[in-house]
């Protein structure tokens, strides 16, 4: 069993460290960010607790054979193109793919349990057809007094117990377990299912497909105009989309995601192998001062200061 609690200051290290995910944590919020992580991983189960304090845009899959629940214990975030109430729980299956956009301020805690397990009691405590409607959908909604006591349930047995010395018994991992199995049956017993889809779903799409054509071609960087051809959309749609979803400008917000890039490409490389022009240059920034003042004001140092692989 892994348990661990840890502070970083990249997003990409923080994405990283959650095991089992296959993510990427791209930052938006200008700064030097600071993030926290609470995990606890065993061969059938994994619940983790983080918080990050500048605005971030999480894309990736989730664990494969998991069936795992999501709720905000702060700022709530967009999710799934569907921007997420304090009651809501985002459900995701077997290695979905997901997107989240989490605002400064956002804590999120995720619980992970064994599909196939969890399929089978949900189906005799539900029955057939209330479990299959459940489980096909992205999120439901549950009573904000249940969450709140599922996050203090699910703290004070993990308190109960881990203990130095025990965190490979058998014993302990069956316990955490049953005690996140159950927290998930209570709350699919509780769930009031949300069917209706704004008309955020749209702009999310619209940012999203924006992000796969910057990264698609990176060493030439797109125009607003140019996302508007693409995307066969208006200016003032792209404009409003990118304003609903992640509260900033187009052009700002892939310029943050081609310098997160610029960022895990130092960081995952010595600095013999590829100099700070170089990955630059990659990701379509030609005038190496304005891409050091850009870096600098969105990580809070140069790219000189980024610490790279030895």
């Amino acid at each position: 069993m892994h348990y661990e609690v840890r502070s970083f200051h990249d997003s990409q290290q923080h994405a990283a460290a959650i095991q089992g995910w296959q993510q990427v944590y791209d930052q938006l919020g200008a700064g030097r960010l600071s993030s926290e992580l609470f995990q606890v991983s065993g061969e059938r189960f994994q619940v983790f607790h983080e918080v990050l304090d500048k605005r971030v845009v999480q894309h990736g899959h989730a664990p494969r054979q998991r069936f795992c629940m999501a709720f905000a214990t702060g700022r709530p975030p967009i999710i799934q193109g569907c921007k997420v109430s304090a009651n809501s729980v985002l459900l995701l299956r077997d290695g979905e793919e997901f997107l989240l956009h989490a605002p400064e301020g956002m804590a999120f805690m995720s619980l992970s349990v064994d599909l196939e397990r969890f399929s089978r009691l949900a189906e005799i405590e539900l029955g057939s057809a209330q479990f299959s409607q459940l489980l096909s959908m992205p999120g439901i909604n549950v009573p904000m007094r249940l969450l709140k006591e599922i996050k203090g349930q699910v703290c004070r047995n993990l308190d109960g117990l881990i203990r130095p010395g025990e965190l490979a018994a058998p014993v302990i991992e069956k316990d955490i377990e049953e005690t996140l199995m159950a927290v998930q049956l209570d709350l699919f017993h509780q769930a009031h299912v949300e069917t209706k889809r704004s008309e955020l779903a749209v702009s999310s799409y619209i940012v999203k497909r924006s992000q796969e054509l910057a990264l698609a071609d990176p060493d030439s960087p797109l125009s607003v105009l140019d996302l508007c051809e693409r995307l066969r959309v208006s200016r003032r749609t792209l404009q409003n989309s990118f304003q609903r979803v992640v509260g900033i400008r187009p052009v700002e917000f892939l310029r943050s995601i081609r310098l997160n890039a610029v960022r895990r490409r130092l960081a995952s490389t010595p600095a013999c192998e590829c100099t700070v022009g170089d990955a630059a240059y990659e990701m379509g920034f030609r005038h190496l001062s304005h891409f050091s003042a850009s870096y600098c004001k969105l990580f809070g140092e140069y790219p000189s200061e980024t610490r790279r692989l030895e």
